[in-house]
């Protein structure tokens, strides 16, 4: 394998990871928009979908990860530790954030769904909704960070 198929394996990965996740954020709106609508059955399908994207961003990230190792900010001492460093630990609370609260709201889909509940559309279910909320406010925060730290990397301070 060549340096070039190298960079442009790990290239590949990097669109991997930013296109499964954009496109989980997508999927999880109209997921939203259809819970919004009490359409139970789609916004089960999406959601599931979303997770199930979300699962393949994280082996795609965790590979990248283990095969290239992490990227290096190219900017100043000081940008990284004024810019970079708040903006990269943003991202990694938004993110973890968004895996810890999405995990535990499917498990909780998925749970009243299969004892014959309709989840957070029934009255009384609120947590669903309520983390719901918080989630879809986390997984805007992990995209928009995520790309900023993306830009930050490869296009504005480039190694």
């Amino acid at each position: 394998m060549t340096g070039k198929d190298i960079m442009d394996l790990k290239s590949f990965l990097w669109y991997a990871v930013l296109t499964s996740i954009t496109g989980a954020y997508f999927v999880a709106l109209a997921g939203v928009r259809s819970a919004k609508s009490h359409d139970v059955p789609h916004h089960s399908r999406r959601m599931i979908i979303a997770c199930t994207v979300v699962g393949i961003w994280l082996v795609a990230y965790v590979l990248k990860q283990i095969m290239f190792g992490r990227e290096h900010f190219g900017g100043t001492s000081e940008q990284y530790w004024t810019l970079y460093l708040p903006v990269f630990a943003t991202h990694m609370l938004f993110a973890v954030s968004t895996i810890g609260l999405g995990g535990y709201n499917l498990y909780m889909g998925l749970h009243r769904l299969r004892y014959g509940s309709v989840g957070a559309m029934a009255a009384g279910m609120t947590t669903h909704r309520r983390l719901g909320h918080l989630l879809l406010w986390t997984f805007s925060g992990t995209i928009g960070t995520a790309y900023l730290v993306y830009m930050m990397i490869f296009v504005w301070y480039k190694e």
